[in-house]
């Protein structure tokens, strides 16, 4: 890694209600750090969906826009700010994503693949501290992964490593899921998200399970091997957390799995100069 990551847009606010924070309050923490960029991507809300904690309502929809509007007209002059959220995909919620371009000229979304959802609104797990090492589960979270990523509309995949939070083996079974995910991420050329909001928990699953979450090495080691493209995210849940995450650790990271590092900035101007083609 030449320089500093000094792009970011992989950040939520309060709304979702489990993180700390207004737009304006990462805004300045990012200026302050010398960003030149910053993209806000709370949780997605979700028409007819309650999801508490997870997720804000559906009625602040319209309120996120107008301040993300607001700040940015503010700080125009500092730095650049895009538009987003963090989405779960299921082919219901197609239309609806599409209105967030067409209807509010959203920049991007981002794809966290946490939860299903019933057609009743009923939250589903693909995994749980219950159910180490499903399998089945674990399938069913790449093959819905996978089915976003075909979609078009994601910049890029959060966290695709996520899973391994929910083994204590990382065997040929799990080993088949990274080839899978790594190489749609190719064939497509939809970069995957190296997340250090994972490094909040990795010694905990190191100690409880014997496996680390994410970023897990064995995972990076083959986006290395492959060169598949990798964003940064932060993550971010509270606006210092732009900032906690050493320069050593990032650099020593990529260096040792040779990442493929590219600019999330880049791939939205790249994405939206194809669409505009």
């Amino acid at each position: 890694m030449e320089k500093e990551i000094r792009t970011n847009f992989h950040t939520h606010t309060f709304r979702c209600g489990h993180a700390v924070g207004d737009i304006e309050d990462y805004v300045k923490e990012a200026v302050l750090l010398g960003f030149k960029d910053l993209g806000i991507s709370d949780h997605i809300f979700l028409p007819d969906i309650k999801h508490p904690q997870m997720r804000g309502d559906y009625s602040l929809l319209e309120e996120y826009i107008d301040t993300f509007l607001k700040v940015k007209r503010k700080y125009s002059s500092l730095i650049n700010l895009y538009l987003g959220f963090e989405s779960e995909y299921m082919s219901r919620f197609e239309s609806y994503y599409q209105s967030l371009f067409n209807k509010y000229n959203f920049d991007y979304l981002i794809l966290g693949q946490h939860f299903l959802y019933d057609e009743k609104g009923k939250v589903n797990r693909y995994f749980t501290d219950e159910r180490i090492n499903d399998i089945d589960g674990i399938r069913r979270y790449k093959d819905d992964l996978i089915a976003g990523m075909k979609k078009g509309y994601f910049l890029y995949v959060c966290h695709p490593d996520l899973f391994i939070s929910y083994v204590d083996n990382i065997d040929d079974d799990i080993k088949a899921v990274f080839e899978e995910i790594i190489d749609c991420s190719i064939s497509l050329d939809i970069p995957l998200e190296l997340n250090l909001g994972g490094l909040n928990f990795n010694s905990f699953y190191s100690v409880i399970r014997g496996t680390y979450s994410y970023p897990n090495h064995l995972f990076w080691k083959r986006v290395g091997e492959k060169k598949a493209k990798v964003v940064v995210g932060f993550d971010a849940h509270r606006p210092d957390e732009l900032k906690v995450h050493p320069e050593w650790f990032l650099k020593r990271f990529i260096s040792a799995h040779n990442l493929n590092i590219v600019d999330p900035k880049d791939v939205l101007f790249l994405k939206k100069n194809k669409k505009e083609a």
